[in-house]
C-alpha cells in the first residue's frame, strides 16, 4: 500500500553518498567508506568488494557504475516523492477544515514531545521550531485511529493513502538513521496549532522580563503547554519573583530566557513587518544613505514596490552611490532591477552595467 518505507528512505540516502561535482581528499574518502560499510545490505552486491578492499573510488569504470546507479535511485525516488505530494493534495481536502492547512505544509523536522492513544483517539504533539512552518506547536488529533509502531525523535518523511475506511498515514522518524517506520490509520484528522509571538522572534534590545511581557499583543491569546495540552494564561499573571518567573502559580521558568520558551500565542504576527513600512517618497533619497539598517532596508523595499514611478529617484541615488562603499552591492542589485524595468538614464547605466 505504501511506497515510503525505512528501507527505501535509507536507499536514497546511500544514493547521496555519491560525491557529486566534489573533490575526494584522504579524510572525504575514509568518511564515504565508513557510510558505505554501514549500509552494505543497501548497495548493490557488484560494489561490495571494491567498498569492503576501499577501491571502489580508484576504479574508474566501477565507480561510473555506482554513479548511475545513485543518479537513478535519486530520480526514481523524487519522482515518486513528487507523486506522493500530489496524491496527497487530492487527500487532504476530505479532512477536517483546521488539518487541511497544515497536512499540506511539511512536518519536515519536527520534534515529537508527545504521541499518545487515548481510547480511539490519537494525538501527537510536534515542535515545529526547527521545522518549515510558522506554526511553532501542532497538535494533530486522529479519530477512530489504530496504531502501528512507535513514533519517536523527529518527524522526517510521510506518505498519505485512502483506504477502504478512511486513511492511513506512514511515518519515518529518528533520532538519526536508522528511521522507525510507524502508520497510522484513521477516520479523521483535526488540528490545533499555536505560534511564537512576534517579540520572540525578533527581541530587539529587550532583555528583561518585564519588557518583555510589555510587548506582547494585548489583543492576542496566550498559551503555555501542559500535559501536551494548550492551556491559556492571561498576561495581567505573569509575575517575576525571587524564585522564578510564573503565570499564576505556574513556574515557567526561573530565568528570563527559560520563561519565554514557554509561551505561545493564538495569531501569527510577522516579526519583520516593519521592514515593509513604506517610507513616504519625499524622504527617499536621504533613507537609502541611513545609518539606521531598518530605515535603509525600509526605504529599498519601498523602492522596489513603486518601481518605475521612482526611476528619477533611482538615478540620482546611483549617481552618488560610491562603487567601493560596503553596500555597493545592494545598489548593485538595485540598479540591475531598474535596468531589466528600461529605467536607467545613459550616464548610470555606463556607471553600473558592466557589457
Amino acid at each position: 500500500m505504501f511506497f515510503l518505507t525505512s528501507k527505501r528512505q535509507e536507499i536514497f540516502d546511500v544514493a547521496h553518498t555519491y560525491p557529486f561535482g566534489e573533490e575526494i581528499d584522504a579524510e572525504f574518502e575514509e568518511y564515504l567508506y565508513e557510510n558505505l560499510t554501514k549500509y552494505s545490505n543497501i548497495v548493490p552486491h557488484e560494489f561490495h568488494a571494491e567498498i569492503m578492499e576501499r577501491t571502489l573510488f580508484q576504479n574508474n569504470d566501477l565507480m561510473e557504475k555506482f554513479r548511475d546507479w545513485c543518479n537513478v535511485t535519486i530520480e526514481q525516488f523524487t519522482t515518486k516523492r513528487n507523486a506522493i505530494y500530489e496524491k496527497r493534495e487530492a487527500i487532504v481536502e476530505h479532512f477536517d477544515l483546521s488539518a487541511q492547512a497544515m497536512f499540506l505544509k511539511s512536518f519536515h523536522d519536527g520534534e515529537i514531545l508527545d504521541a499518545r492513544q487515548q481510547g480511539n483517539q490519537f494525538t501527537l504533539l510536534l515542535d515545529m521550531s526547527g521545522g518549515f512552518t510558522t506554526e511553532a506547536i501542532v497538535q494533530l488529533i486522529f479519530h477512530d485511529a489504530q496504531i502501528e509502531g512507535e513514533l519517536e525523535g523527529y518527524y522526517v518523511y510521510d506518505e498519505l493513502v485512502e483506504t477502504e475506511d478512511g486513511f492511513a498515514l506512514r511515518v519515518l522518524s529518528s533520532f538519526g538513521s536508522p528511521y522507525a517506520e510507524w502508520t497510522i490509520y484513521f477516520k479523521n484528522v483535526t488540528a490545533n496549532y499555536l505560534y511564537r509571538p512576534a517579540v520572540y522572534i525578533e527581541p530587539e534590545n529587550i532583555a528583561t522580563w518585564d519588557d518583555y511581557v510589555a510587548a506582547l499583543n494585548r489583543d492576542d491569546k496566550y498559551y503555555i503547554i501542559k500535559n501536551s495540552n494548550f492551556v491559556e494564561i492571561d498576561l495581567t499573571n505573569l509575575l517575576q519573583k525571587d524564585e522564578g518567573v510564573f503565570a499564576g502559580e505556574l513556574l515557567l521558568g526561573k530565568i528570563f530566557n527559560d520563561a519565554r520558551e514557554q509561551i505561545y500565542c493564538a495569531t501569527y504576527e510577522d516579526p519583520y513587518a516593519h521592514f515593509s513600512e513604506p517610507i513616504p517618497i519625499d524622504e527617499l533619497q536621504d533613507a537609502m544613505f541611513d545609518s539606521d539598517k531598518t530605515i535603509q532596508t525600509r526605504a529599498f523595499n519601498t523602492i522596489f514596490a513603486l518601481g518605475g514611478d521612482v526611476a528619477n529617484i533611482v538615478n540620482d541615488v546611483l549617481r552618488k552611490v560610491d562603487l567601493s562603499s560596503e553596500e555597493d552591492m545592494y545598489f548593485s542589485i538595485m540598479a540591475s532591477h531598474f535596468e531589466q524595468l528600461g529605467c536607467l538614464e545613459d550616464d548610470v547605466r555606463r556607471k553600473w552595467i558592466k557589457e
